[in-house]
């Protein structure tokens, strides 16, 4: 049996640009510019102290045809997604950003009951603390199954 899909990976490696040394000055005019689509995972501290005012930026729904709230919670809720020892504990805060293009694009999920859902915090009224970060890589999977 071939089974197809995509596969969803959360990956700690350094995204790429940083480590890297660009000789042409033209090049390096847009090596800030993200192009790929990264992740942070942070722990829930409580609500916090400061008072401020600004435009809250809600969660999308998806950032491409593969990379939806639906596909992310599948893979959260099914299997070890991150490639670091990690366990989640109530009120853990992962958001899945688009590249540079895609500026305030995002995706927001939750660490409640154990399991994950689409939440997102109110960055005026909650404090997290930043565990981990890196990238999101989404490969073709294809496996040949000769049962």
């Amino acid at each position: 049996m071939c089974e197809t899909g995509k596969e969803i990976k959360l990956c700690t490696c350094v995204p790429n640009g940083i480590d890297k040394i660009v000789h042409n000055k033209k090049s390096r005019r847009f090596k800030h510019l993200r192009k790929e689509y990264t992740w942070t995972l942070e722990k829930y501290i409580g609500g916090t102290d400061f008072t401020m005012d600004g435009m809250i930026i809600f969660p999308n729904d998806s950032l491409s045809e593969d990379l939806t709230n639906e596909s992310m919670l599948i893979v959260l809720n099914n299997r070890h997604s991150f490639d670091f020892n990690y366990e989640p504990k109530e009120g853990d805060n992962l958001q899945v950003f688009g590249p540079q293009s895609d500026f305030r694009k995002f995706l927001s999920f939750i660490y409640r009951n154990e399991k994950w859902i689409t939440d997102y915090y109110d960055g005026f009224k909650d404090k997290t603390e930043k565990i981990n970060y890196g990238t999101v890589t989404i490969e073709d999977k294809t496996e040949n199954k000769n049962d």
